[in-house]
């Protein structure tokens, strides 16, 4: 499992787990660092990938043991832990399995559960990844998670995003994707003990912006539901951080 460390590190530990994707975000590695600059000011950031080859079967809370033990290995102790669609799921099983290490929860376009979700779109995905077309396989990830505005203004680069995926690459996105299909902590989830901060979109045309309101009736929790915005809100809303950056701060 790959990592990224940047930010101050004397300071309070902030992980972040990204969401489906079909290469390693590694390689946007400068560009997280550089739009995640306004909390690396006050925080040891740390982004972690997916392991670089998922067994079949692998479900999420397989990829929440994993991260914990990516924890361990690098001497994290209590941190707080930002979750991205996917990775606000695994978010939200960390959580669960070792709430003695989360000092706080922040899920953006996540969910519990599927029940809400576009299944059809889960569906086109896997099978272009089963195809191994990346670029109607890229085009199609981005027209549904980006505002069409956004999505015409940066269309070649979110398609170009795709070059050179491999084998493994479409293996693990396929048993990604599989595992958000069977997720749900749904009867669980109102154990997390921790503060919580949702942020989701009411354009979401992925997982539905009801399943951010599901996760907040279920915490009775903090949140900022916007408007005018999809799944991939936390790319587009300029103020995003700002939301997160004052809870953090308990304000």
């Amino acid at each position: 499992m790959d990592y990224l460390r940047f930010g101050k590190e004397t300071g309070e530990k902030l992980v972040i787990l990204p969401g489906l994707a079909l290469k390693s975000v590694m390689g946007s590695a400068e560009g997280i660092q550089a739009a995640y600059a306004p909390l690396a000011r006050d925080y040891d950031v740390y982004l972690f990938d997916h392991i670089r080859e998922e067994p079949e079967g692998y479900t999420i809370a397989d990829m929440a043991r994993d991260t914990l033990a990516a924890f361990d290995g690098l001497g994290l102790g209590k941190v707080h832990l930002m979750g991205v669609s996917m990775g606000g799921m695994v978010s939200q099983q960390i959580a669960l399995l070792a709430p003695e290490r989360v000092s706080s929860l922040i899920l953006c376009s996540t969910a519990m559960n599927m029940a809400h979700s576009n299944r059809e779109t889960f569906a086109d995905w896997m099978a272009l990844a089963e195809q191994q077309n990346t670029v109607v396989l890229m085009e199609s990830f981005g027209q549904s998670v980006y505002t069409p505005a956004f999505f015409k203004q940066y269309r070649e680069a979110i398609i170009a995003a795709g070059e050179g995926a491999t084998e493994r690459d479409f293996q693990n996105f396929l048993i990604s994707a599989d595992a958000i299909r069977h997720f749900d902590v749904s009867h669980d989830i109102q154990n997390i003990p921790c503060p919580v901060l949702v942020l989701g979109a009411a354009e979401d045309r992925v997982l539905g912006v009801q399943a951010s309101y599901d996760l907040v009736e279920a915490l009775h929790c903090a949140h900022f539901i916007y408007e005018g915005y999809g799944h991939a809100v936390y790319d587009e809303a300029p103020d995003f951080l700002d939301h997160i950056a004052a809870f953090l701060k308990g304000e």
